[in-house]
């Protein structure tokens, strides 16, 4: 999702809400939802190009929306920071350079992997994993040790727990 504001006269704004309908963003039916769940409802909806793709767009005062529009830019944040993370602790894992930690990562299958990434993210999503880079664009700030660390010990733990004796 995409968010424009506006400015319009006597400090007042317009907010508009752009959805791709061709590659809908993670955080797209969540923030519909809360629209929904509270009530929110457009001055105008409609559709609009950007680029070369198709948008559904929302448009509203900014002063109906009031502190919605935070919490619907906090529910966009944390998407983004979600995948960005994501992709950096897949890239981690897969370019790793310590040793045995690259045949790790290839003898995991698949499910384990994706079931280990996603542990990560999760454990790793606070504000302290990301800063801005120069051009003021969110980063993830992680050293990647402590990544590859991090996920020897759920590998190693995971070993643990399945050759536990079942009683």
């Amino acid at each position: 999702m995409r968010i424009k504001i506006e400015p319009k006269e006597f400090f007042m704004y317009s907010v508009f809400l752009a959805f791709c309908k061709e590659q809908p963003d993670p955080e797209d039916d969540a923030i519909k939802a809360y629209l929904d769940e509270h009530e929110l409802i457009p001055k105008i909806q409609g559709t609009d190009q950007i680029g070369d793709q198709a948008f559904e767009v929302l448009y509203f005062g900014g002063c109906y929306l009031g502190n919605h529009l935070q919490i619907i830019e906090d529910m966009q944040r944390q998407a983004v920071e979600h995948d960005l993370l994501r992709a950096e602790i897949e890239n981690v894992l897969q370019g790793a350079t310590a040793p045995g930690m690259h045949r790790v990562a290839e003898k995991t299958p698949e499910p384990e992997l994706q079931a280990l990434i996603a542990t990560l993210t999760q454990a790793f999503h606070q504000d302290a994993s990301f800063e801005a880079d120069e051009q003021g664009y969110l980063k993830v700030s992680l050293d990647p040790t402590v990544i590859q660390q991090r996920f020897l010990e759920l590998v190693a733990n995971r070993g643990q727990s399945s050759r536990a004796p079942k009683g």
